[in-house]
């Protein structure tokens, strides 16, 4: 298991355990951020390819700033699909599909939901392996960002926040009025290909069931 959350030796920690065996080494969370975990044994590509990953959100001791105006907190990761376990397609080819939370445009048939006026915060990580996510929100401007989710690291005003393979980010908006708000990457050749979400905005914060979007 590969943490990024950790300081260790990899080489001592972050070993094969096999069949029939057991392991275990404890951490200290000390790092604030959005963090990817995978499986760190060879070949890792095959194995991040096939879906063994996921997020480790360490927050900060004293939260972030404007942790009180934030309404609604939400996690996507972004992550390509290949053939399965054909290990020179993940080497060379293009993905078949970019995928938000492990599907293609599944969040955009069940959006996420906010009201008008509320502050979003996005907990983002893009697991890969390969391609760079070049994170989008349509109709607002990242208001801040925070680079692999740690509050020393703030941007402001963004309008596209690039996140690489293995790294993540905090990104938090403001939705001023009803309506959808697709969430892409920005390569648009992979929202193409599933990685887009929307979040829809009604007075009520409820789904209205209507056709989403699309982008």
């Amino acid at each position: 298991m590969d943490l990024h959350a950790v300081h260790a030796a990899p080489s001592k920690k972050f070993i094969d355990v096999m069949p029939n065996e057991e392991g275990e080494f404890t951490y200290m969370a000390d790092t604030p951020g959005v963090f990817m975990y995978h499986c760190g044994t060879q070949p890792v590509l095959l194995h991040i390819g096939n879906g063994m990953y996921g997020m480790i959100i360490v927050e900060p001791k004293d939260g972030y700033p404007g942790d009180a105006s934030v309404d609604r907190e939400y996690t996507l990761v972004q992550s390509e699909w290949y053939k399965e376990n054909d290990y020179d397609a993940m080497l060379g080819e293009a993905p078949e599909y970019v995928v938000f939370n492990g599907s293609d445009f599944a969040l955009s048939k069940h959006p996420l939901l906010a009201k008008p006026g509320e502050r979003i915060r996005l907990y983002v990580v893009n697991a890969g392996p390969n391609e760079v996510s070049s994170f989008h929100v349509v109709g607002t401007i990242l208001d801040r960002v925070f680079a692999d989710g740690n509050p020393a690291n703030v941007q402001r005003g963004l309008q596209t926040a690039l996140i690489p393979a293995g790294g993540g980010a905090v990104v938090e908006f403001t939705v001023l009025e009803e309506g959808d708000y697709p969430i892409v990457t920005h390569q648009f050749k992979d929202a193409a290909k599933g990685a887009v979400a929307v979040l829809r905005v009604t007075k009520d914060g409820t789904d209205h069931g209507g056709m989403p979007m699309g982008h």
